[in-house]
């Protein structure tokens, strides 16, 4: 990543970095490297912004850099000793701080190892192998609802002897709202330390919440904002990994540019897509069987993970946007179910007084209302009846308080 280099969407990810799988965010990562550069790097830093977007990646990058040697184009090489030890967590001045399970610790005086059983420690090396191989892998141990002001003690400790062979120290605190998450007691201890930090040492906080953060927190660190990854440089990377282009289309839609999310939707799409076509056909059919299929399907997704049903209703707003934006322009050029376009065409022509617009409001507000505990077959139900309404045309007037009132 020159500094005069012109980067094309789908060249994000560098060879010249730890992790050759990162989307490098290019506005932060150069102003983090000018900063550096010009010895202007500030004590703390937090990273926010929607989850799936690279910042804990990003942050391990940066942790590589300061201590690396043999710093190319302002990135870590990625093969130093430094380097390998930080891609591996295994460095020595690179320490991370997390959500932990309460364990054996019985008071706040208590030494953090008490918080991993035999069990939880062996869980913890193996999401760390996992987050080696994938920067946009979340460690998330079994039971860990808080960051332990254990944590911070243990850190306090650790800070308050010399680095190895004077190198930078880094300390990165993944999940960082859970410092506050359920009392603030390890913010205000960490708080302590911000206001006075040591030499060489930088933290690095990263919170996909940032709005949970003690403002005395986030006012001694200086911000960087990770946007979710842009529609084209996320599918560009899905296809490039394999995804099948149509697949990939859909599902960055879906993830709302969140990569881990988009690669759990491709590995999961067959499945999705199969449940969207059983949705959509109850959505044209006048037959009921057909609808308690759906009813049953939909029931059992948001049963096991509303998340999922959530995708799924997503899949059905991307291909009714489909059916009117064909009937609209005739054209298929942005079309995202390229491999349906021989059906949006019969569907089309076959409903053309149909509103379509309405239809996309039909299946949003079923979302809605089924994630605020609506009853779900009757939502399922009239929302396809609805649907039906809009394919004929029939103008949509919903239902007031005041139908019932007497005249």
């Amino acid at each position: 990543m020159g500094k005069s280099a012109k980067i094309k969407p789908t060249n994000l990810a560098h060879s010249l970095m730890i992790s050759s799988d990162l989307l490098i965010n290019n506005k932060n990562w150069k102003r983090l490297s000018r900063s550096w550069n010009s010895g202007k790097l500030p004590h703390a830093l937090l990273f926010h912004g929607p989850e799936g977007t690279g910042k804990e990646g990003h942050a391990l990058e940066l942790a590589a850099l300061l201590n690396c040697t043999e710093i190319t184009n302002d990135n870590p090489c990625g093969n130093c000793p430094s380097c390998k030890k930080t891609k591996s967590f295994q460095h020595g001045n690179v320490k991370i701080i997390m959500p932990l399970p309460r364990g054996k610790i019985k008071s706040s005086d208590d030494s953090v190892e008490k918080a991993f059983s035999d069990s939880s420690l062996k869980e913890y090396w193996d999401l760390l192998k996992q987050k080696k191989d994938d920067p946009y892998f979340p460690i998330r141990l079994t039971g860990a609802n808080t960051i332990l002001i254990n944590s911070i003690r243990d850190l306090k400790h650790d800070l308050a002897l010399s680095t190895i062979n004077n190198e930078w120290r880094i300390i990165l605190i993944f999940q960082a709202e859970k410092l506050c998450i359920p009392s603030p007691e390890a913010a205000h201890s960490l708080l302590k330390v911000l206001e006075e930090p040591p030499e060489k040492t930088l933290f690095i906080l990263v919170s996909s919440q940032p709005g949970a953060i003690l403002d005395t927190i986030r006012s001694r660190c200086q911000s960087l904002y990770f946007p979710p990854i842009s529609v084209q440089i996320l599918q560009d990377k899905l296809i490039q990994t394999g995804a099948d282009p149509v697949q990939a289309a859909v599902m960055v839609r879906i993830s709302g540019g969140n990569v881990r999310l988009s690669q759990e939707l491709i590995e999961n799409s067959t499945d999705l897509m199969e449940k969207l076509y059983l949705l959509l056909n109850a959505c044209f059919s006048s037959d009921p069987s057909i609808w308690n299929k759906c009813i049953d399907t939909t029931a059992r997704l948001k049963t096991k993970d509303i998340s999922q049903m959530e995708q799924l209703f997503r899949c059905a707003v991307l291909f009714f946007r489909d059916l009117l934006y064909y009937s609209a322009t005739g054209s298929d050029d942005e079309i995202i179910f390229k491999n349906k376009m021989s059906k949006i065409d019969k569907l089309t022509k076959s409903y053309s007084e149909a509103d379509w617009h309405s239809c996309i409001q039909h299946i949003e507000n079923t979302q809605n209302y089924i994630s605020r505990n609506g009853y779900l077959p009757l939502q399922i139900i009239c929302m396809i009846l609805d649907i039906q309404k809009s394919l004929r045309g029939e103008i949509y007037e919903p239902f007031r308080l005041s139908d019932w009132t007497p005249v």
